[in-house]
């Protein structure tokens, strides 16, 4: 019997989560890395803020199911204006061809409803070198609607790897682990789990805060999935590099508790792993859980009372 774990989200949902997610820590490291030029005009000492429910107040009928991805951030300017900037993020392998459109609708509606000029700015993080759309425009008889906006492809920065690796804004970092998980994508498992292994013994070795590595280390554990036994080794090796960098930033608990939300997934898991014959202290180590407990599970009425798939 073989255990296998459900997974819960798709892998884009999984990947549209981390970016948001990201771009709430580290907004003011995307805009110094990717828009320079922006951010010189903007007062950093002044708290910015998310503007996200104004942004889902004008996010209805073909723009609902995008606006997990995207993000609206209110900025002071040095000359003491404000400013809002709108971050649209398309996470996607292909390109898509109504996403102009959807970068002008959201830019003309939040003019209209709340009459302020956009920042309109698109991640784009797929792999296709020739789609990188930063325009719309849309009309009849000499009368248009257009819209020009910021683009930020990805894989521009394949080329800049070196100066990625080298610097100490956390966004880079960001970069530098997407170009890693689109050229691992179709490897084999093992290779991916080395290459997911390898960026974050990266985090450790840049010497970047505790708060630095966690976020990281999530958005890494979102970018390379790894099948189950893999994953277990992957998260033994983490382990160990703790030890040996003493830096316990990332308890066993809290790793599991990225991975698999609950208690009863790892039970499954250490149930997997008594059937393919781990050593019970290491699935203690790795599931968090008390070596009485695996003991039990080892007990075929118990074990007998978890579902598991075929």
């Amino acid at each position: 019997m073989v255990l296998k774990l459900q997974q819960t989200k798709p892998i884009h949902t999984q990947a549209d989560t981390a970016w948001k997610q990201i771009l709430d820590v580290y907004f003011k490291n995307f805009v110094d890395y990717c828009l320079p030029d922006l951010s010189r005009l903007i007062d950093w000492s002044r708290a910015w803020s998310s503007l996200d429910k104004e942004l889902q107040s004008i996010s209805k009928n073909n723009l609902a199911g995008k606006r997990l991805l995207d993000k609206l951030m209110k900025v002071y300017l040095l000359d003491g204006k404000e400013q809002w900037i709108l971050v649209h993020i398309e996470v996607q392998g292909k390109p898509e061809e109504t996403f102009p459109n959807r970068m002008l609708t959201y830019n003309y509606r939040l003019y209209d409803k709340y009459e302020k000029s956009i920042v309109s700015c698109a991640i784009l993080t797929d792999d296709n070198k020739k789609w990188r759309p930063n325009h719309c425009k849309v009309g009849f008889a000499g009368s248009y609607l257009s819209l020009d906006y910021l683009v930020i492809k990805l894989i521009d920065y394949r080329d800049k790897l070196v100066e990625l690796d080298a610097s100490s804004n956390s966004f880079a970092s960001v970069i530098f682990a997407q170009l890693k998980a689109i050229e691992a994508r179709f490897k084999p498992d093992e290779y991916r789990k080395k290459i997911k292994f390898s960026l974050t013994k990266r985090l450790y070795e840049k010497g970047f805060s505790r708060d630095e590595i966690c976020d990281l280390y999530r958005f890494i554990d979102w970018l390379i999935g790894l099948p189950e036994p893999l994953e277990l080794e992957y998260l033994n090796e983490v382990h160990e590099l703790e030890g040996v960098k003493q830096m316990p930033y990332i308890s066993t608990a809290e790793r599991l508790g990225m991975k698999l939300g609950a208690e009863q997934n790892a039970i499954k898991i250490a149930i997997g792993m008594l059937e393919e014959g781990f050593d019970r202290d290491l699935i203690a180590r790795l599931t968090g859980l008390g070596k009485e407990k695996i003991d039990s599970l080892s007990k075929s009425e118990e074990t007998s009372d978890w579902e598991v798939i075929e």
